[in-house]
């Protein structure tokens, strides 16, 4: 019989945490691994801020004070259109003047090189245009043959750098065992659609707070691909960039595997276009997928022996437990209990569990705000009541590929072009 659900727990779902608790020890040990796999690095990560700010911002510039080394800036794309506009100016105006801009075109068939070649005037901006069409670590690998600099820079061509971005990465690589440096990145086009909104909130969490915990700890796992500053003698180390999929998180195994400290940046920004429609972003949801499972679980499972260090150990067994076996998880305890809890506990039990995940995301986001000082928007936080409800399509997305993943069905995707990949390893 499903429970009555009177005016006491419609509007108040506080009075069902003693249910919650109750109800299962096998909820109750859920609602634990949520809390503190997930919730609380955030809110230490926000104590931290809260106690010692100047700890989150730039360190201070010693070598380079009042130095400004070349910068080679990389853009690979295909058919970027009018975005490589934009793109090429956010850096030719970021305030940072001793740089280099080469942008590979990877054969496109729309105006980007004749657009891009007009800033060649400047003399800071070179175009390369490929013949063949060969994907975006292919033209990334052609574009650093081209470099001069002592840093390497990569944007994606649908994205921008925010002013005093450079400045705010450089001082990081102070350190001279710093190889790479990701800077915040947040969704350039959060108010295009319901699908962007969300994933305003999503990078927000992904890719500040996550990374800024994981930073704390020396537990980065992907230098994100939409753009991160190495330093040149590290990408020489490792030899650039994989061109089969996944080339930012190969890349950034690499370098902790040669143990070159990763960081990440608070104050440096990169705006990037975020998919408005449900196919486009399926589509890039399913590619990500794959390439997690392609790299972590194959062609970098030596990380599993410990052999490049406890924490790289760690981190690859967090990673299986929570990017591959939870997805299972969450959607076989719903069956499980659906079937064989036989109470009028379980509706409420799932309602609680909504409001608390709903919680935990709006606490997140505020901290965050509160943090960077604009995203997101609080616009936009009246889609957090639907934010579950878009989690669980990304869900969706996670285990059907990481099933044709696991099981080896039509691994290769139109990311990479074909030719490539049938001449490089997939582990």
């Amino acid at each position: 019989m499903l429970v009555d659900f009177d005016g006491y727990y419609i509007w108040s779902i506080a009075g069902s945490f003693p249910h919650l608790l109750t109800s299962s020890s096998l909820v109750f040990w859920l609602f634990m691994y949520i809390f503190f796999r997930f919730e609380f690095p955030n809110l230490a990560l926000y104590a931290g801020y809260f106690l010692g700010r100047k700890w989150f911002e730039p360190p201070a510039y010693k070598r380079y004070a009042g130095n400004e080394p070349l910068i080679s800036c990389l853009i690979a794309a295909r058919n970027p259109g009018k975005a490589i506009i934009s793109c090429i100016e956010s850096l030719l105006y970021c305030n940072y003047k001793n740089i280099e801009i080469i942008y590979a075109d990877d054969k496109s068939g729309d105006d980007s090189i004749d657009l891009a070649r007009r800033f060649e005037r400047t003399g800071k901006v070179r175009v390369i245009a490929n013949a063949n069409h060969c994907g975006k670590a292919a033209n990334l690998n052609l574009a650093y043959m081209f470099a001069r600099g002592e840093f390497v820079f990569i944007l994606d061509a649908d994205s921008i750098v925010v002013p005093d971005t450079l400045h705010n990465l450089l001082p990081y690589f102070e350190d001279p065992t710093v190889g790479a440096v990701s800077p915040t990145i947040f969704a350039r086009n959060p108010n295009d659609s319901f699908l962007t909104r969300c994933q305003q909130m999503e990078y927000v969490m992904s890719y500040m707070m996550a990374q800024l915990w994981r930073d704390r700890l020396g537990a980065i796992m992907t230098l994100s691909g939409m753009g991160t500053l190495f330093r040149m003698t590290a990408l020489r180390h490792i030899g650039g960039w994989d061109m089969g999929l996944g080339d930012d998180t190969d890349s950034t195994i690499r370098l902790r595997k040669s143990h070159w400290k990763l960081r990440t940046s608070l104050r440096s920004y990169i705006l990037t276009e975020v998919p408005v429609t449900l196919s486009h972003l399926m589509s890039q949801r399913e590619r990500w997928t794959r390439n997690m499972v392609k790299q972590r679980v194959r062609k970098h499972r030596d990380l599993a022996t410990f052999r490049f260090g406890f924490v790289d150990g760690i981190m690859w067994y967090d990673l299986i437990l929570n990017r591959i076996i939870r997805p299972y998880l969450f959607v076989g305890l719903p069956i499980l209990f659906f079937l064989f809890e036989k109470n009028s506990d379980v509706p409420l039990i799932f309602v609680s569990l909504y409001g608390y995940t709903t919680l935990f995301f709006t606490l997140n986001l505020l901290m965050a705000r509160d943090m960077n000082g604009r995203d997101p928007s609080l616009w936009n936080f009246w889609v957090l009541p639907l934010y579950v409800f878009y989690r669980i399509v990304l869900l969706y997305v996670r285990i059907t590929q990481i099933t044709r993943e696991l099981l080896m069905i039509k691994t290769w995707h139109p990311y990479v072009p074909r030719r490539i990949w049938d001449a490089i390893p997939h582990h």
